[in-house]
């Protein structure tokens, strides 16, 4: 009989996951913020970092949904 979590340990996991994408998404705001005074204000260095700043927070929900996605499949195969 395969290893069951609680269910509680599955909400844990799942908040989680929610947290890391909404910081992400967030990280992403910033970044086009950023990137959008850089360019109201001809400032290429404030463009650049929030260019920057906006692919990490895309890496970031990516790799928090691929975490999500391989714990649901580990769980779907334990089943």
């Amino acid at each position: 009989m395969p290893n069951k979590k609680p269910v509680i340990q599955n909400v844990k996991e799942e908040l989680r996951t929610a947290a890391e994408v909404t910081k992400a998404k967030g990280q992403q705001v910033k970044g086009a913020v950023k990137e959008a005074l850089g360019k109201m204000t001809d400032n290429a260095k404030m463009k650049s970092e929030g260019t920057v700043e906006k692919v990490v927070g895309q890496a970031n929900e990516d790799a928090a949904k691929a975490k999500n996605a391989a714990r649901d499949a580990r769980e779907k195969a334990n089943k």
